[in-house]
């Protein structure tokens, strides 16, 4: 784990010529070991726990539709007690869902009530109606954190067509899935938010701004 993580960190950073100071996990799956390593090797915070009973249910049925057609998936199911932690910034425990005195983990947004997925998939999908809709359950939080992909600037014209077969939100034309994301944005800018880079967070915590 300690390789594939530095590994990844030295290929952003020739990629970018920026060292990342963060961390998201693949299908937003982590453990205590993971968490810890990523405090030894010095970075700022991660932002993979996805406290999202909606996400989690429909990830469960997907895998176990392919376990039944004897087809294999690297996808990874997080245990169940990760829905249990903070929507909130915190610092991790152990296990990673308590709060304790490890790394700052950013959640990945959830709505208020129900527990609604709050990212960029979730957006291009709802369409821009939908997007505002979605956003109203975030208003008062404190911090929004919205996650957003390459993907979701992208469509099946974009030499993606065989992954939209399995990928719903490729068969919608990318201007669209930019109107939804901007119209989420434009109700969170017009609610008085700022937006923040997720390193400026993370230095912000540390100074216990």
């Amino acid at each position: 784990m300690r390789s594939e993580i530095e590994r990844g960190l030295r290929a952003v950073q020739q990629a970018t010529g920026v060292l990342p100071t963060g961390f998201r996990a693949p299908g937003y799956a982590v453990n205590d070991t993971l968490l810890a390593l990523l405090q030894e090797l010095g970075l700022a915070y991660d932002s993979s726990v996805f406290p999202c009973p909606p996400y989690y249910l429909a990830k469960a049925a997907a895998l176990a539709k392919l376990s039944l057609q004897r087809k294999q998936s690297r996808a990874i199911l997080d245990a169940p007690d990760a829905l249990r932690a903070p929507t909130r910034p915190y610092r991790v425990g152990r296990p990673y869902w308590y709060r304790g005195t490890g790394i700052l983990e950013v959640p990945i947004q959830v709505t208020r009530k129900a527990r609604l997925p709050f990212i960029g998939t979730a957006l291009t999908l709802a369409g821009p109606l939908g997007a505002r809709l979605l956003t109203r359950g975030v208003l008062g939080e404190p911090l929004v954190n919205l996650e957003l992909h390459g993907i979701d600037a992208l469509d099946e014209r974009d030499g993606l067509s065989e992954l939209a077969r399995h990928q719903p939100d490729l068969r919608i034309p990318w201007a669209k899935k930019l109107d939804a994301i901007d119209a989420a944005v434009s109700l969170l800018l017009e609610k008085g938010y700022a937006s923040v880079r997720m390193d400026e967070l993370a230095s912000a915590a540390r100074a216990g701004a």
